[in-house]
């Protein structure tokens, strides 16, 4: 079961893998280490926001296809 959790407020709480929490809170499976963070208090569980998060401003993501040379390879490959 998945739950959304944040950071408690003044906390830096890493994921399991060592990569940092999302400021603005992430889905987060139920697992041991994800319990212990809670009882901690360095997670704290909130509603989910019921507008996805949105990726930083900047250019949408192109759905062309990679420009390639005349003899039909992509750019840069060799």
């Amino acid at each position: 079961m998945k739950k959304f959790l944040k950071q408690a407020e003044g906390r830096t709480v890493p994921q399991q893998d060592g990569t940092a929490w999302p400021a603005d809170g992430m889905d987060a499976e139920d697992t041991l280490y994800v319990r212990r963070r809670i009882a901690d208090g360095d997670l704290v569980e909130v509603p989910a926001p019921s507008v996805p998060i949105e990726p930083p401003a900047g250019d949408p993501p192109s759905n062309d296809p990679p420009a390639t040379s005349a003899g039909g390879k992509p750019k840069g490959a060799k």
